[in-house]
């Protein structure tokens, strides 16, 4: 009997766990019709909490242009303005903007609110996968070894952010959505996860996307990389 209560206890805190995740507030835009031209303000607060309990947030004022489906999703997902993609979209949108949160963990909670959003797993995991393969990556620079008395430390990368000795040096890339290879490993990947029966992993998504580009620079590093003297 003790035993069974303590099953039923740990199924009981799984499922509170699980059920933290929800969107806070309604998403709305201004001005009316603004999802037709993609030129959008948020209207209200709107917030995601994930399944960890961190919230990310969208706040009044912000401009977006995440009412619609970017281009390259359209086959996968479907049409313009697809309510499933979209709340998901933005607050994946307005972090990649703002590098607030690393981008790995940025990329999962666009995962974590397309499910809340009811999107089917499969293409949830294709998502994923696109974002995390072509999407925007940052990282913060940290100082590395001491480079001598004689010795010039600096800089070189338009990707930067800050400069030495402020709070925040940052190396940063845009998306690489316009890959002419995108899309065609997309479909790859769709037809990987409809083999696997939906069973590949997100961390087998991640590691299918670092055979890709072995080389990478964000894939080689964590939230933060040593640098040492110029970066090229």
């Amino acid at each position: 009997m003790k035993r069974y209560l303590i099953f039923v206890a740990m199924v009981a805190s799984l499922l509170s766990a699980s059920a933290q995740a929800e969107f806070i507030g309604e998403l709305a835009f201004t001005p009316a019709g603004c999802e037709k031209t993609g030129l959008c303000i948020i209207k209200s607060d709107f917030r995601y909490k994930d399944p960890n309990g961190l919230e990310w947030l969208t706040k009044t004022g912000d401009k977006t242009d995440g009412a619609s489906i970017p281009p390259w999703a359209q086959p996968f997902v479907g049409q313009p303005f697809e309510k499933q993609f979209l709340k998901a979209a933005v607050i994946h949108d307005h972090y990649c903007d703002r590098h607030v949160r690393p981008w790995r963990q940025t990329h999962r909670v666009f995962y974590d609110a397309l499910v809340e959003s009811g999107l089917d797993i499969a293409k949830a995991k294709l998502m994923y996968y696109a974002v995390y393969l072509g999407g925007p990556k940052w990282v913060e620079l940290i100082p590395g070894k001491p480079c001598g008395g004689n010795c010039i430390f600096k800089y070189k990368n338009d990707a930067l952010v800050g400069g030495p000795g402020s709070a925040n040096v940052e190396m940063a890339r845009a998306s690489q959505y316009d890959d002419p290879n995108f899309i065609a490993e997309l479909k790859e990947a769709e037809n990987l996860i409809a083999a696997s029966g939906n069973k590949i992993s997100l961390d087998d998504l991640e590691r299918r996307a670092k055979e890709k580009k072995p080389a990478d620079f964000y894939y080689l590093h964590g939230d933060t990389a040593e640098i040492d003297g110029v970066i090229q």
